[in-house]
This record gives C-alpha cells, structure tokens and sequence, in this order.
C-alpha cells in the first residue's frame, strides 16, 4: 500500500531546560534538521511562552517540523510530516539527540493516509 505521509512522533525527556528554552538554538536545531532530512526550508515561527517554554515550527515545502518544549521537567514533543518520498525523517534522529541529548527518547513512526492501489 502506498502512502500519502510519514509523520514522525519523537518524544524526549531529560533534556537540558536552558536549551529547551532557547528559540535560538531550537531554530539551529529545526534548520539542521531540515538539512540532513533532505527538505526545504520555507520559514520558521518561535513563540517564546512566559516564564518558560517555547514552540517552533519549521515550514517545509514538504510539509513541517515542530517542536513544543516544557524545560521545567526537561521534556520536548517533536512532530515532523512530509508527504515527499525523498525527504528522510529518520535522519532527524541523531541531530535531536545531538542537540538535546535526552536521557530517554521515544519515537513512533506513522503511515498517514493509506492508499490502496
């Protein structure tokens, strides 16, 4: 059956809050990621949350990349959807724990809108 996403749930805790909480080190981390994955930058949006915590999202011409931080615990919840076969989200993997470096990460990997052929 083919296709028409991949949506990468990746999920990390123990994470250094300081970076969690750093739009510019999310967004140095988002434009990596973008890079190795494969896919094109089209912009990328940070809130800044008060008194902690941010979200970010990475608009692709493929699609998206997010990520919403909580640093008080240490803890990310990272998105990334594409429906172009070339981009590759497993890449992202190793630039998430080389910038957060979890102590635990959990990742699901989703076929979104399975077509029959």
């Amino acid at each position: 059956m083919a296709c028409a996403g991949k949506h990468l749930i990746v999920e990390v805790w123990g994470c250094k809050g300081e970076f969690l909480d750093s739009p510019k080190k999310v967004e140095e981390m988002l434009k990596e990621s973008v890079n190795v994955s494969g896919a094109t930058l089209v912009d990328i949006k940070t809130h800044k949350f008060n008194p902690q915590g941010l979200s970010a999202v990475a608009l692709l011409n493929e699609s998206f990349m997010s990520i919403h931080s909580w640093p008080e615990v240490g803890y990310a919840a990272i998105d990334i959807y594409t429906s172009a076969p070339h981009v590759d989200l497993e890449k992202v993997i190793p630039v998430v724990k080389k910038y957060l470096k979890p102590k635990k990460i959990q990742v699901l990997n989703l076929r979104r809108g399975e077509i029959a052929k």
